[in-house]
């Protein structure tokens, strides 16, 4: 079960995977190196910030689990439909070097790969201890896709990789659904005659 926080946690868990990977690697060309999650144009209007930017540029319903059936609680209530969404982060080096930049994109590959499935200790902030599991897809964008991305940051295009996260449910808030119960079924079974 998750409230509206679930967005910020699954943010938070992909942050500690790749502070934990590069951050506080102890490889000298990873170290130090900050987790950002501003967007690329945030990060450099801040005094050309380094670092790499984990942003969240987009949220978008589940239209396959947007209509599954509400679930029974009780035998009088219903749990109000719960909101299934994708979550879609651009990670960008913004370092100086272009060989940095590529070592920087590289391990995130890497750790990302390593971590296609966030559960158990991975879950931070209001996830931690959940039994929540989400799945981490490295997207395939085309130059287009990507260009429309870059073009409404008003920036010119960096190397960066997109990551799509599914699926993230938020709960409803509302109360539960009161219902009565189907106490009678009845089937009733006709023969269809064919017409000559």
């Amino acid at each position: 079960m998750s409230d509206f926080t679930v967005i910020r946690a699954v943010t938070d868990t992909l942050k500690s995977i790749l502070e934990a990977g590069i951050t506080n690697s102890s490889d000298p060309q990873l170290n130090g190196v900050q987790i950002d999650l501003r967007s690329p144009r945030e990060m450099r209007e801040d005094h050309n910030a380094t670092g790499v930017s984990l942003w969240l540029y987009r949220v978008g319903r589940d239209a396959d689990l947007l209509n599954r059936p509400p679930e029974r609680i009780s035998p009088t209530q219903f749990r109000r439909s719960s909101l299934p969404v994708r979550l879609y982060y651009l990670v960008t080096p913004l370092v100086v070097k272009p060989e940095d930049r590529q070592t920087l994109i590289g391990r995130v590959l890497q750790l990302l790969n390593d971590h296609t499935q966030l559960r158990g200790a991975d879950l931070q902030d209001s996830l931690a201890g959940s039994t929540d599991e989400f799945r981490v897809n490295l997207e395939t964008l085309t130059l287009e896709e990507l260009t429309r991305v870059w073009f409404s940051l008003s920036e010119p295009y960096d190397l960066s990789v997109s990551y799509e996260v599914q699926i993230v449910t938020i709960d409803s808030d509302g109360e539960a659904v009161e219902e009565p119960p189907v106490l009678v079924r009845t089937t009733s079974y006709e023969q269809i005659v064919g017409s000559t």
